[in-house]
C-alpha cells in the first residue's frame, strides 16, 4: 500500500470505497473504484476490486474526525440469491437518483469481528463507522442503496435499528423455483448451493436445529433449502421487527412486472424512478453476470422443465424444508409484499 494517504480527501471522496475491516490492526482498507467501474462490475468480490489501485489503510479511530457532514439516504437490498438481485442492483444505479453497492466484501468482515467475541457495542460502534462511510455521497441529492452479500443479510435488522430512515427490500424466490433453479444447472447449481451453505456455516449463521452429522447427510437440494430457510429467517425477522420499513418481493413477479416493480421500489426508497424507461432499457434484458441475452420467457419454461424431471426430489424437500420451518418458526411467506 501507498504511503500517508490524505485522510480527509479519502473520507470525503466516495469513489473511495470501504473495501474491508482488518480487525487486528483496527483499519479499515480503501481502493480507490469510481462510478465506471462499479457499473462494470456485478460484485464487489470481483479479483479486480482486491487488486484496485491505489489503495490505503486507515485507523478507524481517524475516520469519525475527518467524516464529512454530508450522509446520503441509505438504503438496503436483502435477498435469498437466485433473485435477479444483481439485474436490480443496476437498473438503480442512475446518476442524480441513487448509486448502489453489490454485496460489498466488507459486510463479511463485520460480521467475522462480531463471531471473534466483539460485544453488541463494539460490533454497533464498527457497523455506524462503515455505514457512515457508504452513504458518502457519489453525487448531491443522491440516495445509496447497499445489496447485501449472503453474510451481510445478516446485519440487516442491526443496520436499520442503526439508522431510523433506512428502509430494505427483501427480494426472495419461492422455494419451489429456487430449487428447480438450482437443479436446472446441474451440477454447478448443487455445487452453489453447498457453497452458499458453507459461507453462512463459517459465519456462524446456520443454527436451524441440526448437528453437524446431520447437516452432512443432507442431500444437495437439502443443503441448498437449508441456506433459504437462513436467509428467509433473516428477511421474516427484520420484516417483522421493522414493519413497513421492509418490503418483499417475489422474484418471479419482480420478473413478470418489472415496472409495476420498480414504481413501488421508488415509492419504498423515495427515489425518483422513471419505472417505463428503466424497465424498457435494453441493458436489462442480458444476463448480468454473463452478458448474455436474458429470456424471461425461456427461462419460465427451463425452471419448469427443471421442475418436472426433478418433481419427486423437489416434493420431498419441500415437504422437508416445511417441517424444518414449523419447528424453527421461521415464516414461509415474508411479511409486507411489495406487490399487491
Amino acid at each position: 500500500m501507498a504511503n500517508a494517504p490524505d485522510i480527509p480527501a479519502i473520507m470525503a471522496d466516495a469513489r473511495w470505497l470501504p473495501y474491508r475491516y482488518d480487525r487486528s490492526r483496527d483499519e479499515v482498507h480503501f481502493v480507490w473504484l469510481p462510478r465506471k467501474t462499479h457499473r462494470e462490475l456485478a460484485f464487489l468480490t470481483r479479483p479486480e476490486v482486491a487488486q484496485a489501485m491505489p489503495r490505503h489503510a486507515v485507523p478507524r479511530r481517524l475516520i469519525a474526525e475527518h467524516l464529512p457532514s454530508a450522509q446520503a439516504p441509505l438504503h438496503l437490498i436483502m435477498h435469498s440469491g437466485l433473485t435477479g438481485s444483481t439485474q436490480l442492483t443496476h437498473a438503480l444505479d442512475l446518476e442524480d437518483v441513487a448509486m448502489t453497492l453489490s454485496e460489498p466484501p466488507i459486510l463479511s468482515d463485520i460480521v467475522r469481528y462480531r463471531l471473534a467475541g466483539a460485544t453488541p457495542q463494539q460490533t454497533d460502534a464498527l457497523i455506524d463507522d462503515i455505514l457512515s462511510l457508504f452513504a458518502r455521497p457519489f453525487s448531491p441529492g443522491e440516495a445509496v442503496i447497499v445489496k447485501m452479500n449472503s453474510i451481510g443479510n445478516a446485519l440487516g435488522s442491526q443496520i436499520l435499528a442503526r439508522r431510523p430512515t433506512s428502509k430494505a427490500l427483501c427480494l426472495h424466490a419461492p422455494l419451489p423455483l429456487y430449487l428447480a433453479s438450482i437443479a436446472r444447472k446441474g451440477l454447478e447449481g448443487r455445487i452453489w448451493g453447498r457453497k452458499l451453505f458453507a459461507t453462512l456455516r463459517t459465519a456462524g449463521l446456520t443454527d436451524i436445529g441440526f448437528s453437524d452429522e446431520e447437516i452432512f447427510e443432507h442431500t444437495d437440494l437439502q443443503i441448498a433449502a437449508d441456506g433459504w430457510l437462513i436467509l428467509h429467517r433473516m428477511m421474516g425477522d427484520a420484516g417483522v421487527r421493522f414493519g413497513k420499513r421492509v418490503v418483499a418481493a417475489d422474484s418471479e413477479a419482480a420478473i413478470a412486472r418489472p415496472e409495476a416493480t420498480l414504481t413501488a421500489i421508488g415509492t419504498h426508497f423515495g427515489l425518483n424512478l422513471d419505472a417505463a424507461a428503466i424497465a424498457a432499457d435494453p441493458t436489462l434484458a442480458r444476463h448480468s453476470k454473463t452478458g448474455e441475452a436474458f429470456d424471461a420467457e425461456r427461462r419460465s419454461e427451463e425452471l419448469r422443465l427443471a421442475a418436472e424431471v426433478h418433481r419427486v426430489e423437489i416434493e420431498r424437500v419441500l415437504a422437508w424444508a416445511r417441517q424444518v420451518a414449523d419447528v424453527q418458526r421461521i415464516p414461509w411467506a415474508l411479511p409486507n409484499q411489495l406487490l399487491d
